[in-house]
């Protein structure tokens, strides 16, 4: 089954719902398991008698929120800040960053930079802390609410647009025809994370758009909450279908996933496009007959321009516009080693 031409522009309601989704919801309720709480840990020098910015990420051991986590470290030495930082131990457990958030205005936080696990489950969190006077500035994903000063990330729609683009491109170079059937995978994370919607609705409305009409997204969509379910999810993929030409991997662990898939199948035959850089997608755009494309995000560039963000609050100014866009970045092989990719490699 594929999702028609008509359906492409409401891809985000499609998703959520899709008929037949390798979801990892009926997997062992074990792994749902509550972590223990990280404690905050200084990223700057710390002195007496500087403003304290506190940063809560979702995953501590991703790669994505390290390069985040520079960005913000080098703007608070730059500044002359206190900058601390947790987050939860992955994308689920939400609950974890609101205790987190509760935790650092309880130890007196200037400001608060928080990359929200869930627009919706935040949003009542985020709302609380910014009425009793604490700066919040987000990075990487909104919530649903006003109550915020500033947001730091992608325009996930346009960069949605742009993956799907290159995708068409790469199929083309990659030795599909315009003339023959074909087929795309979609792998994704948790899409109540509204960039992840707006990413597919982004990819699937370009597509509706621009792509040969024999063409197809597959309706039977990944949506795996860590790496581990990504790897299960996508051999269970490609069990059921043989025929896939294209994937469009929405987020990091997503990509890691099939990367490590690609190269132990030796598929040659697949174009990969994908959000992020992890190790493996470096790895992997090494060999020159693999296709495989990254929309690079800019993180670097949100954490610092956060912390920034944090010290101009403190100081009684507004940030304006409210929604800044940091940009992408398509890399390639033909691209990674331009100076103007090196220099966002530099901070990986």
């Amino acid at each position: 089954m594929f999702l028609s031409k008509k359906i492409y522009a409401s891809a985000a309601v499609i998703i959520l719902a899709a008929a037949a989704p390798c979801s990892c919801a009926n997997k062992d309720e074990t792994s749902a398991a509550v972590s223990k709480l990280a404690d905050f840990s200084p990223i700057t020098e710390i002195q007496e008698g500087r403003e304290n910015i506190y940063l809560i990420v979702k995953d501590l051991d991703d790669q994505y929120w390290k390069v985040l986590s520079r960005g913000a470290a080098i703007s608070g030495n730059e500044l002359e800040v206190n900058v601390y930082m947790s987050g939860s131990t992955d994308e689920t457990e939400i609950d974890q960053q609101v205790k987190l958030v509760d935790k650092a205005v309880n130890l007196g936080a200037d400001a608060v930079i928080i990359a929200p696990d869930d627009a919706v489950k935040l949003s009542d969190c985020v709302s609380r802390v910014h009425k009793k006077g604490v700066p919040v500035v987000l990075a990487d994903t909104m919530v649903n609410c006003q109550d915020y000063d500033v947001c730091f990330m992608t325009d996930n729609m346009i960069a949605g647009r742009s993956a799907a683009e290159t995708l068409i491109d790469d199929m083309l170079k990659n030795g599909v025809s315009e003339n023959e059937e074909a087929n795309i995978a979609v792998l994704t994370g948790a899409v109540t994370v509204p960039s992840l919607s707006e990413r597919l609705a982004g990819f699937c409305g370009y597509w509706a758009e621009n792509a040969p009409q024999k063409w197809h997204i597959l309706d039977d969509v990944c949506k795996s909450d860590n790496y581990e379910d990504a790897v299960d999810d996508i051999r269970r993929l490609f069990s059921r279908h043989d025929n896939i030409n294209g994937v469009f991997a929405a987020n990091y662990f997503t990509a890691a996933a099939f990367a490590d898939y690609l190269k132990k199948t030796d598929s040659k035959d697949i174009s990969l496009v994908n959000f992020d850089f992890p190790d493996e997608i470096s790895e992997l755009m090494r060999d020159t007959e693999f296709s495989v494309s990254s929309v690079l995000q800019k993180n670097y560039d949100m954490g610092y321009e956060a912390v920034k963000a944090c010290v101009s609050l403190c100081n009684g100014e507004v940030p304006e516009p409210k929604f800044v866009d940091t940009g992408i970045m398509i890399i390639n092989r033909e691209t990674r080693n331009t100076p103007q990719v090196q220099a966002i490699l530099s901070h990986y």
